[in-house]
């Protein structure tokens, strides 16, 4: 029963370290190990969001994607009035943020 225990803690603890812990926002195509320019490609092709949230080494040689997050949703507030009522009403809307790309050039 302890071995159990202590497997799903360590489990569940890489799971939050990882960044895993959550469920991707929405599926992107794993881009790690692509050169940049393709990975770019691929993304703007298929309409992902993307950051570079990393970039390091040379930029006049090879630069290839070494790691790829989801950067989960934020919520935009609108509000909308109306008219029956009289009052203004929020309306919350999850919008995806994309992925954010580390990218090592050599």
């Amino acid at each position: 029963m302890r071995t159990k225990l202590i497997g799903a803690l360590f489990v569940a603890t890489a799971a939050v370290a990882l960044g895993t812990g959550t469920a991707a926002a929405q599926t992107a195509p794993v881009v790690v190990g692509m050169n940049q320019q393709s990975a770019v490609e691929l993304l703007t092709e298929r309409n992902i969001p993307f950051t570079i949230t990393n970039r390091s080494g040379n930029l006049s040689g090879r630069c290839v994607v070494t790691e790829q997050r989801d950067k989960g949703n934020r919520t935009e507030v609108d509000y909308e009035y109306d008219h029956g009522d009289k009052v203004f009403k929020r309306i919350e809307t999850e919008v995806w943020r994309g992925i954010g790309l580390t990218i090592v050039c050599r």
